[in-house]
């Protein structure tokens, strides 16, 4: 379980966020930005002061990404609470890509409603990850929360397009 960060602290990290530059995959849908404006979520998590391996950032849902019912549909915070995680480490010196990942939705979030997402790391063996992440309202109210792994890419695979 994360502890929320407040929505000044998700948004003091994000200016912390490594891959505005040396993104290993800057056209991900959740957190590459080099997509066209609207085209995917645009997540920015950086590291929370005084949180060893925790990443935090905001996330406003915009009304073209909700469902007809003006909320987030399931996939789409899935996509949310993937991401993050794999920011507690560097990918920029060391890529590493999501392997497995089980999550709870407990509530989705409305379009325009901001929303603080957090990653956390942990532990590290060998090129294996294991992090939590979660979204929370402004107030702190969990979204949804998910666990998952990661793995590092082995040096000598060919570099992403």
């Amino acid at each position: 379980m994360l502890d929320a960060v407040s929505p000044a602290e998700a948004a003091q990290a994000s200016h912390g966020f490594r891959g505005f530059t040396g993104h290993p995959f800057p056209t991900c849908f959740a957190c590459g930005h080099e997509r066209a404006a609207g085209d995917g979520l645009a997540l920015a998590p950086g590291p929370v002061e005084g949180r060893q391996g925790t990443v935090a950032c905001l996330w406003t849902p915009t009304d073209e990404q909700a469902a007809a019912d003006g909320h987030v549909p399931d996939e789409l915070l899935w996509s949310v609470l993937d991401c993050p995680g794999g920011w507690t480490g560097d990918p920029c010196a060391e890529p590493m890509v999501l392997n497995r990942m089980t999550a709870v939705i407990t509530r989705r979030p409305a379009a325009q409603e901001t929303c603080v997402v957090m990653g956390v790391l942990r532990r590290r063996q060998g090129r294996t990850a294991v992090v939590d992440t979660a979204v929370f309202d402004a107030s702190g109210r969990e979204a949804g929360r998910a666990s998952a792994v990661w793995v590092a890419v082995p040096e000598g695979l060919p570099a992403p397009a």
